[in-house]
Order: C-alpha cells, then structure tokens, then sequence
C-alpha cells in the first residue's frame, strides 16, 4: 500500500460524501435524524472535462452540504450521465462515498500523491485550475479519498474575471 504523505501545503479533512438516489429524501432524513441544517440542493452539470478512469465523463449531479463542527456532510445525486458515483451506486447501492480533504495546493498534492504509487481516478479541471481529484482506493486502505482544493470557488471566479 503507498502511504499518501501530503506535502507542506496542509491538509484538512473538509468533508464526508454519501452517494444518494433521491437527494430530497436524503436532506430530510438527515435533516430530522441529526437535526443537519442543509444549503438549497443545487444541481451542476458537469463539462467533459471531468476525466474518469481516463475518459471524459459529463455528468450531472445535485449537491448540498450541511455542516457537522469544522466537517461537512456532502449529499450527491446524480441527474444524468455516467460517472464515479453511478459506479459506486451499481457496485454498493447507496452510502459513503469518500472523504474530502482540502489542500492549499492541489496540483502540488496529486504530484505528490502520484509520486507515492496513488492513481488519480477520476479529477476535473475548471477554467485552468484543478478542482477535484479523487485516488482509487485499492491503494488508498479501501477508502475512497478526494482532494479538493481550498478556496476553489473564490479561485475560479478570479480567473473567469481575469478572462473578461
């Protein structure tokens, strides 16, 4: 097993994914279960951008968070498309889907993490900068693990307003 060492660019476990088929059922359920206060379900479509297993995979999803202390719970359905979470969903119905950290740099980490014998699975790109990038977890103990880079939605829109 590779042993993922992040470099000096921090880690931090930002949150935990399920995988759903009705998103709405779900928010509710947790919601009276847990008492979890959830953002509005928003739903996303994602460009062929992503690559899955080495294939552009669009897809499109319905995503909320509710926070949980200093993690958040992350509730995914998928719309439309083939993708990571369909397969989870054929393979073991609905569950936990992966742990998301977040790292300061994630270009730097996925570099790092690959150097180390992790395989990049599944990762999107948006507008120049990495957003995502998940590891097959036969090399990962078993867990399915996700990278995310902090701040990514602030990076995002400052490089679309660089571009205008």
């Amino acid at each position: 097993m590779a042993q993922l060492k992040l470099g000096e660019s921090g880690v931090k476990l930002d949150h935990l994914a399920i995988v759903v088929k009705d998103i709405h059922k779900a928010v509710e359920f947790y919601s009276k279960a847990f008492g979890l206060q959830f953002e509005e379900v928003a739903e996303h479509a994602l460009p062929p951008d992503v690559i899955y297993k080495g294939k552009p995979c669009p897809y499109t999803m319905r995503v909320t968070f509710a926070h949980m202390g200093p993690v958040r719970l992350e509730l995914v359905q998928v719309v439309e498309g083939e993708c990571i979470y369909t397969d989870f969903l054929k393979e073991h119905g609905e569950g936990i889907h992966h742990l998301g950290f977040e790292v300061a740099d994630l270009e730097k980490e996925v570099a790092n993490a690959e150097a180390q014998g992790l395989e990049n699975i599944c990762y999107l790109t948006m507008v120049g900068i990495m957003a995502f990038a998940h590891f097959d977890p036969a090399k990962t103990n078993g867990v399915r693990v996700e990278l995310v880079q902090e701040n990514v939605r602030e990076r995002i829109m400052a490089k679309l307003a660089e571009q205008s």
